[in-house]
Parts: C-alpha cells; sequence; structure tokens
C-alpha cells in the first residue's frame, strides 16, 4: 500500500512557539512633526548598533523589542536623548503558527481570547498570513503557550 504525501498543513493552530530574552522599549510621547522624530529616534538606535525587532508605531511614538543583553547599551543611548522612553525587562514572544492564520474566521480572536481568560498581560500583537504573535512577561509565557496548545487543540 502506497503512502500518501502531505502538501498542506492542517488547518487550525499547527505549533506554539516561545522566544524569550528580549525587552521591550517604548519611545514618547515625541511630539511633532511626529514622523520626523519617530525616523530621528531610530536613527539613534541604528548608530548605536542595536537591532530591533517588532517595531510598532503608537500614537505618539513607538515601541520595539531588543535582545535583553542590548538593554543597558538602549538605556545609555537613550538617556544620552531629550527623549522619554521606558525599557521592560523579562520579556518573551509567543508564536502561534496556522496556514491562512487570516482565512480561518474567528481563529485570531480565540488565540486572544486564550490570552484573556489566562490572565496574560500582552504588551503587542501582531499578525501575519501565518502566524500571530504576542509580546508578554517571561514569567506568562509557557503558561501561555500550555494554554493555547490545550485550547486550540494542538497536536504534540
Amino acid at each position: 500500500m502506497a503512502s500518501e504525501t502531505l502538501f498542506e498543513r492542517r488547518r487550525g493552530i499547527s505549533r506554539v512557539e516561545v522566544r524569550s530574552g528580549l525587552a521591550q522599549v517604548h519611545v514618547g510621547p515625541l511630539g511633532e512633526p511626529l514622523m520626523a522624530r519617530r525616523l530621528d529616534v531610530l536613527r539613534v538606535i541604528a548608530a548605536a548598533g542595536i537591532s530591533i525587532d517588532f517595531l510598532k508605531l503608537t500614537q505618539s511614538g513607538l515601541s520595539f523589542i531588543i535582545p535583553a543583553e542590548r538593554s543597558e547599551a538602549t538605556e545609555a543611548t537613550l538617556a544620552a536623548t531629550d527623549l522619554r522612553y521606558t525599557v521592560r525587562a523579562g520579556r518573551s514572544i509567543v508564536l502561534a503558527h496556522a496556514v491562512n492564520m487570516r482565512d480561518e474566521e474567528g481563529l485570531i480572536a480565540r488565540i486572544v481570547r486564550s490570552a484573556i481568560e489566562e490572565g496574560v498581560e500582552v504588551d503587542h500583537i501582531g499578525d501575519m498570513h501565518d502566524r500571530v504573535l504576542m509580546v508578554v512577561p517571561d514569567d506568562a509565557a509557557e503558561r501561555l503557550r500550555t494554554s493555547l496548545e490545550r485550547n486550540l487543540g494542538v497536536e504534540a
């Protein structure tokens, strides 16, 4: 009997991943002209050789994720400016992977509901065609992973 080759992943959440060792930086309020001020912040960070991820534009500034080991360098860089900022250490990104995430009606809502029901403080949420990313405190990341796997039927 010939075995069948699977070309597509099954619908729904296929796996949940945790990436730890991060810190979250919020810069703002920046004042006007807002777009120019955001670019100034990014130039200062780039000049310091600090790699960022998960850039989010806020109503009055911006936020991003950095490797935790770059927290001190980031604080020193921002302290040398007139910018208002916070650096929150101990952050993780929880990624829920699913093919055609945005086409699965209610799937993103169920993921967010699972975080809310677990009482997880979610700093940021982002989505792509095949995953949802949530920035959460380190101490909640594994709890959220377990909840997502249990509540959304992730196969081990």
